[in-house]
């Protein structure tokens, strides 16, 4: 199967799912992650992510990874294990419709030595963390204990993205403080 094949297949999917979804109507599957994620996407604690107002095409990959087990979260993997189709695209439209929260939980006296060190980031998440791809997170205002976990479980080899490894291999982990500090008080530039 070529990429425009591809493509066109997985945008007949997620039009499909959301025609099947009235508007403004609570995805199924919904109850499946708002004990951890909120029905808003603000998470119940600071170790988990914020989902509103991320990137839909980003929710989707991560849902379908996280089912396939090639994004390893033992929690998650349980999660999406039940999850359709349907249900991924449905959710990561929702999630992608809410309203996107500044966590702003950092410590304040690290963000300009992350901010200072931020140009790891910039070419993929952008000047202010927002990334030039819809397949990418958004990391402004995110957590800054989610944004750390992240950072060194790309590090340990946990998560896995091939740019993420080589990114944060010379990363200590007061680097990575200082950068989550920085992040998280960011606001979303759309």
């Amino acid at each position: 199967m070529n990429v425009f094949t591809k493509l066109v297949l997985k945008s007949s999917i997620l039009c499909a799912g959301l025609l099947a979804l009235p508007l403004g109507a609570e995805p199924a599957a919904l109850q499946t992650c708002i004990s951890c994620h909120g029905k808003d996407g603000v998470g119940i604690s600071a170790e988990y992510a914020n989902l509103g107002g991320q990137h839909e095409a980003y929710l989707a990959l991560q849902l379908h990874a996280f089912r396939s087990g090639e994004r390893k979260n033992a929690v998650m993997n349980g999660m999406a294990a039940a999850l359709s189709d349907a249900d991924i695209e449905e959710l990561a439209a929702w999630y992608a419709a809410q309203e996107w929260i500044t966590a702003d939980n950092g410590d304040a006296s690290r963000v300009e030595l992350g901010q200072n060190s931020a140009g790891y980031c910039h070419a993929c998440h952008g000047m202010q963390g927002h990334p030039v791809a819809n397949e990418w997170p958004v990391i402004a205002g995110q957590s800054a204990p989610y944004l750390e976990n992240q950072l060194a479980g790309f590090k340990n080899g946990s998560r896995y993205h091939p740019l993420m490894v080589n990114v944060v291999k010379n990363l200590s982990p007061e680097a990575m403080k200082n950068l989550a500090s920085y992040y998280t008080q960011v606001t979303r530039a759309d």
